[in-house]
């Protein structure tokens, strides 16, 4: 087993390059669909409070999600058309 030594004059720089992969607003939508379908099923009142107003946070949560992105769509979709009755 060998040790590393690095000596106080060398200097290492690591660089790291992040990938960032943003989903499509399809993508979000089906995302927040199935969360906000789970936490339907979720019988609140076998819950303690934290995890009721939880349940309660993902759905609301997920309906505001599918909300911008449906509204994103919508107006990616009728951006042309408004613009000409203008």
């Amino acid at each position: 087993m060998s040790d590393l030594v690095l000596n106080e004059d060398s200097t290492e720089q690591v660089t790291e390059e992040a990938v960032v992969e943003f989903m499509t607003s399809a993508e979000y939508i089906t995302a927040a669909y199935y969360a906000y379908d789970i936490a339907s099923d979720i019988d609140t009142t076998l819950l303690n409070k934290s995890d009721e107003r939880r349940v309660r946070r993902i759905r609301r949560q997920s309906l505001r999600i599918i909300a911008e992105c449906l509204n994103d769509l919508y107006n990616e979709i009728f951006e042309d058309e408004n613009d000409a009755d203008e």
